[in-house]
């Protein structure tokens, strides 16, 4: 019976097919939104999840007041790297410089991060570490280069409209440097357009007074935990600047605050562009339910054969509510198509620009639970319509013309 019933349904449906397109369009606009945008979230976020695994948990990055991202405030020093040093839960740790300045190369002048390094060979393995920095050609920044310097990805491929190559001058504030090395894309905007010098290089270059840092990195003990090493270093360094607990003008983050703080971010923009997603989906709930009040007015007559040979109230109902849900579907269906085609277009063009590997998530939850999810919109939609046709008198609809 049931079977009959959807053959019936899809039947009227097919009969009417211009007024059925125009009707599942909001449902699939808005369905196509919805999967696009979780399917390229999620892909992003496993994407900057999967670069943090690489780094490791075993990092903590201290910077001044703030947030992880931000750089106002009291200056990092010496005696602030001294307390992290000293701090019984961390293993080593360094200072460095991030600062922006200008570069120019063929005339073309943009900005650029200036990456201040050390020149122990240790310390400088747990910046590279800690940064994703892996030397793509050439050969990484020493000590002695003061007038040499290592471009970040997205400055030697594409930063000044052209591919900067090795042994080639760049001008970073004023100042002519050689390129010895570039490194492979790390997934931090930030790190990949970074020109790297030693530090005392880079001190020089912006003008920054010796001992102070943007950045201290450190290595956590084998043993502890990140949050035991994050509470040692901030009563290590509350107790070098004379503070008291809440008063901090300095942030310690680890790696699960850094993911956390993204994912943050990410939830708000997803939520609110599901928000405006969500209007065309009522939009098409709306367009059905008017559909199905028409075809209702339209079949009257039907509705009277139909009662008179025998049919049901509750099959008159189920009928209409199956042409609403199919309605729904066929939104939902094509609204599928279009957002896994959105998602996976997003995805490709946000790796070329970032060069971060995005995969969109294309998992069977979302796929099969965005179309489930439009046919119940359909069905639902379709129920004060569907419940109108079911308790219309037969002997009434028999005589409408």
């Amino acid at each position: 019976m049931i079977g009959d019933l959807f053959g019936i349904a899809f039947r009227n449906i097919s009969h009417r097919k211009r007024r059925s397109w125009l009707t599942v369009v909001g449902v699939f606009i808005g369905i196509a939104a919805v999967v696009g945008l979780v399917s390229l979230g999620q892909g992003l976020q496993n994407s900057v999840e999967s670069e943090f695994e690489q780094i490791g948990s075993d990092k903590l990055f201290i910077n001044p007041a703030g947030s992880a991202t931000s750089y106002s405030g009291r200056k990092l020093n010496e005696d602030d790297l001294a307390a992290v040093e000293s701090s019984k839960t961390v293993e080593t740790s360094t200072g460095l410089i991030f600062a922006t300045t200008t570069g120019e190369y063929n005339d073309r002048q943009e900005f650029v991060t200036v990456l201040g390094v050390p020149g122990d060979i240790e310390k400088q393995k747990l910046v590279k570490e800690s940064w994703a920095l892996e030397i793509d050609s050439g050969r990484d920044i020493e000590s002695t280069d003061s007038a040499n310097i290592v471009l970040g990805s997205s400055v030697a491929q594409r930063h000044f409209g052209s591919e900067i190559g090795l042994r080639e001058n760049i001008e970073v504030n004023g100042k002519d440097f050689r390129v010895v090395g570039t490194y492979k894309p790390s997934g931090d905007p930030s790190i990949d357009q970074s020109v790297t010098l030693p530090f005392n290089a880079a001190a020089e270059l912006i003008d920054r007074e010796e001992g102070q840092y943007d950045w201290i990195l450190a290595r956590i003990q084998d043993g502890t935990t990140p949050e035991e090493a994050k509470v040692d270093v901030e009563r290590a360094l509350r107790r070098e600047r004379g503070l008291e607990e809440g008063e901090e003008n300095f942030s310690v983050s680890t790696q699960e605050d850094l993911i956390s703080s993204f994912n943050s971010i990410l939830s708000i923009v997803r939520g609110v562009v599901i928000g405006i997603a969500s209007i065309s989906l009522l939009v098409g709930a709306v367009n059905i339910m008017n559909t199905m009040y028409t075809s209702v007015t339209q079949r009257t007559r039907e509705i009277g054969v139909m009662k008179a040979i025998g049919a049901s109230e509750r099959q008159i109902m189920t009928l209409f509510l199956m042409e609403a849900g199919i309605l729904g579907a066929i939104g939902g269906t094509i609204g599928v198509a279009v957002g896994v085609a959105l998602s996976t277009t997003a995805s490709y063009a946000a790796t070329e620009i970032a060069q971060l590997p995005i995969r969109p998530y294309l998992g069977p939850e979302l796929l099969l639970g965005a179309a489930l999810f439009s046919f119940i919109i359909g069905m639902v939609s379709g129920v004060l319509p569907a419940r109108r046709a079911a308790k219309m008198p037969p002997a009434e609809a028999l005589r409408y013309e």
